[in-house]
């Protein structure tokens, strides 16, 4: 199904197109920035979740600042002082975030319109394209984004991108989840699982990661045992002042390029359970430090931590310490194909 969302500034036409499956769950996505507006859930009594953060209008995401449910590229994360080299040429990015590049800076494919390539009832493909130099970075790159449901509740993100030469290619989904409802506040009840035994520690204020990985056993940032978001998220720990609670990435155990399972959320008031499998290096654990007051969907109120992220992507600033040509370095050589695929299964516990 699709129908009009709104127009932008520009006076494109922004349609919402809307995938289902027999359950009843359904998700709907805008063409502006390939963007989940809405994620409907079955709870444990059957009635339907919204449990994606959002807005109703255009406007509101052409100005918002927290990329609610916005694909995030041609990078994701943070670029330390937004430099990085390719073949000896040093590219300076916008520095639109403690002085470092966060997700690709003012022309991001969050703020594009895309184009829809397919369309049925379970399932939607976007394509767009980001022109050599949009972002500083060199070589036009076509991205194409599907969208998918199937019928035991997975909704799946795949991700394909070819660039016309030596670029940074790393995309992921910057969707806010709340298991309650996107309306229902805090998500500190969460209870979260994260398949990892290591972290990349953030250095100072400017939330870089080091380029050595710390293990989690002993400290705040263990989450191999089912544990809820809020336990230790306000304990006295450097690491969580720097950035207001938990905004860390973990390296997801098994190899690049192998889905695999990395992280489980529950919420016990609706009994839905959200699964996580990805074929990334890592993923970024965001527990919506700066999600603000502002008024979200059906002009409710959201703050601070009224939903998370968990990011599936290469390790943060890995293009300037991970050699190229490592499957753990986000650099891809002219027309080299990037392709990643994420999964978000859901279930009653």
């Amino acid at each position: 199904m699709k129908e009009v969302f709104g127009r932008t500034k520009q006076g494109d036409v922004v349609t919402s197109y809307t995938i289902t499956n027999k359950t009843g769950m359904s998700a709907t996505i805008i063409d502006y920035g390939a963007t989940v507006v809405k994620l409907l859930i079955p709870d444990r009594h059957g009635s339907l979740r919204d449990i994606q953060l959002g807005y109703d209008d255009v406007q509101s995401y052409e100005e918002g600042t927290t990329f609610f449910g916005t694909i995030i590229g041609r990078n994701a994360n943070r670029i330390c002082g937004g430099q990085v080299t390719i073949d000896g040429v040093k590219y300076q990015m916008d520095q639109n975030d403690n002085e470092n590049n966060l997700h690709s800076g003012l022309n991001g494919i969050d703020k594009k319109m895309w184009t829809v390539l397919a369309l049925s009832d379970s399932s939607v493909s976007f394509i767009c394209k980001s022109d050599d130099m949009e972002q500083k970075l060199p070589g036009d790159l076509t991205i194409t984004v599907t969208y998918s449901i199937s019928d035991d509740n997975e909704f799946k993100i795949a991700y394909d991108a070819v660039p016309e030469k030596k670029t940074i290619i790393n995309l992921t989904s910057h969707m806010y989840f709340n298991l309650d409802g996107h309306y229902k506040g805090s998500i500190e009840d969460h209870t979260i699982t994260i398949d990892a035994d290591y972290y990349n520690t953030v250095i100072d204020s400017k939330a870089i990661p080091t380029e050595d990985k710390e293990p989690v056993a002993g400290t705040v940032f263990d989450f191999r045992k089912p544990k809820k978001v809020g336990q230790d998220i306000n304990k006295s720990d450097i690491q969580l002042e720097y950035v207001g609670g938990y905004d860390h990435n973990y390296v997801i155990k098994g190899g690049t390029g192998n889905i695999r399972h990395f992280a489980t959320v529950y919420s016990e008031e609706s009994g839905i359970c959200m699964d996580l499998f990805s074929d990334q290096t890592g993923t970024q654990f965001y527990s919506g430090n700066f999600i603000g007051e502002q008024k979200g969907k059906g002009n409710f109120d959201y703050h601070n931590r009224s939903g998370l992220c968990l990011e599936p992507q290469y390790i943060p600033n890995a293009m300037n310490f991970i050699p190229e040509g490592d499957i753990d370095c986000p650099i891809f050589d002219a027309n080299e194909h990037y392709h990643s695929e994420s999964i978000y299964k859901f279930s009653i516990k």
